[in-house]
């Protein structure tokens, strides 16, 4: 668990560094100098480019996670195995182009009258969709290799600056929309080329494979991986970013603006857990290979409970801080209340329930993740379809907290049958209490009449309270060891 926690550690910095670039991205870009059409247009190709990136990939990245050990040496260039997932995303890229080309008519005419912008745009997905999915293989490539941090660094923190400059030069009426979304989707598709600028340099990029070291046996098990795992994968992002298309196909692309600025506060809540299966995956992937279940079964304890600390700290500070949130956000973004809590308490549940994903995706049971992911993509559609015209934007934000709650369920449910794994403890309700002591003491505090400093108050009080309440009960060693180590060393300087 020490590498776990110590790289984990590494990147959630990086990743919070990423967060504050990405809030005042929200702050100024999305809430000032666009509107939230424009909001929508960015959002909804990203979200798509997501999915199509995957799916380029035909599930080369859950192949890497899972069969990377096999192929570990290297002084033998890891036998080349970077070659497999380059050359099958490649051709998987060609198959996606082809479908591209073939539907893109109907897929402008039906978004003529709701996201006009989108139709115009729509080219855009070709670039994104090549550069998304060999950053998704570099990414994974480079976690299996223990370099999880290069991937944040470059999209979180340097992407982020780039298009906060970009945007900046926008609002200063330096060029034209159209000119701005070309460098924006410039910039989103250099992430892939500078992480494998960054592989290389790193000298861990070997892409000629060994001889005969692929025997039938294990290329058959490759490609049955590779099937379900393109299931798997296209159901997550489907999870993720389903709301965001459905709400711009029901409502309009004004409105797929509105709710992906809302949901963003509720994604900060997902970056400690994202920051831990970055460093799990090939730690759990390595642990199966070697037989080691008892280290499974610790880091699956203390994931759970590590992440629900962290999430709660960030949950707390937004839930009690909502009113000063939507006072300072523009009137067009009202309904938006409702998608900040329900989006943040779908995710805080996400988090709350470790890396139940990975266990199930590394182990030999790797299929009845993909099962359970068909289940709740299904469930994520119906939702969304049938929540979104009865509540509007809430609908797309509950049918979140349905589906997040759902199948990490399910996921609870196989493993503590099929492993023995169990993770949850007294502890949990202990944690649970303290973040109940620390909003009411946050809630009673009168308001000063001014946004920025009631979030400051508020939020400190809440915030520091929980932290200081879960510190002195010694619940959990590794949140209180690392929050003593870097204290220290802040004070220190």
């Amino acid at each position: 668990m020490g590498i776990v926690i110590k790289q984990a550690f590494k990147t959630t910095v990086f990743s919070y560094i990423g967060a504050g670039l990405g809030f005042l991205t929200v702050w100024f870009v999305y809430r000032k100098w666009l509107t939230p059409e424009q909001n929508g247009l960015i959002n909804l190709l990203i979200s798509i480019s997501a999915i199509t990136g995957s799916l380029s990939n035909l599930g080369m990245t859950g192949v890497t996670l899972r069969f990377f050990p096999y192929f570990r040496n290297e002084e033998r260039g890891h036998h080349g195995f970077l070659f497999y997932p380059l050359v099958v995303t490649v051709f998987g890229y060609f198959l996606f182009a082809a479908l591209f080309f073939i539907f893109r008519d109907e897929v402008i005419a039906r978004n003529a009258e709701k996201s006009s912008l989108f139709g115009i745009h729509i080219g855009y997905l070709l670039p994104l969709t090549f550069f998304t999915a060999m950053y998704y293989i570099f990414d994974t490539y480079s976690r299996s290799v223990y370099l999880p941090t290069a991937g944040i660094v470059i999209k979180e923190v340097l992407l982020r600056i780039g298009i906060l400059a970009t945007a900046y030069f926008y609002h200063l009426h330096w060029y034209s929309f159209e000119t701005f979304i070309l460098l924006y989707c410039s910039l989103t598709c250099s992430v892939g080329v500078g992480l494998a600028i960054y592989l290389i340099w790193k000298k861990v990029v070997f892409i000629r494979p060994s001889t005969g070291f692929v025997t039938p046996q294990l290329s058959k098990e490759m490609r049955s991986v590779a099937a379900f795992s393109i299931i798997t994968g296209l159901s997550s992002l489907l999870i993720t970013s389903l709301d965001k298309i459905i709400v711009n196909d029901q409502i309009g692309i004004q409105a797929a603006g509105v709710f992906s600025l809302a949901a963003y506060f509720g994604t900060i809540i997902q970056i400690p857990g994202r920051s831990i299966v970055r460093i799990s995956a090939a730690v759990i992937s390595d642990s199966w290979k070697a037989g080691h279940t008892e280290n499974i079964r610790t880091v699956y304890h203390k994931t759970c409970l590590n992440q629900m600390i962290l999430g709660l700290i960030i949950f707390l500070g937004i839930v009690t801080n909502i009113d000063n949130i939507m006072t300072l956000l523009p009137a067009e973004y009202a309904e938006g209340r409702w998608v900040i809590i329900l989006m943040s308490l779908a995710y805080l549940i996400d988090l709350a329930t470790g890396v139940n994903g990975v266990i199930i995706s590394t182990s030999s049971y790797y299929r009845y993740d993909t099962y359970f992911m068909l289940i709740l993509m299904l469930v994520t559609a119906v939702t969304n379809i049938l929540l979104i015209p009865i509540m509007g934007l809430k609908g797309a934000a509950l049918a979140a907290v349905i589906t997040y709650t759902s199948y990490n369920f399910l996921r609870y449910l196989f493993i503590w049958k099929k492993f023995q794994m169990q993770p949850y403890d007294l502890a949990f309700a202990k944690i649970l209490f303290f973040a109940i002591l620390s909003f009411v003491a946050a809630i009673v505090i009168p308001d000063t009449g001014f946004p920025y400093i009631n979030i400051l108050v508020r939020g400190s009080v809440t915030c520091g309270l929980f932290v200081l309440l879960v510190y002195k009960s010694q619940l959990a060693q590794d949140f209180n060891a690392t929050l003593i180590k870097y204290v220290s060393a802040i004070l220190r300087r």
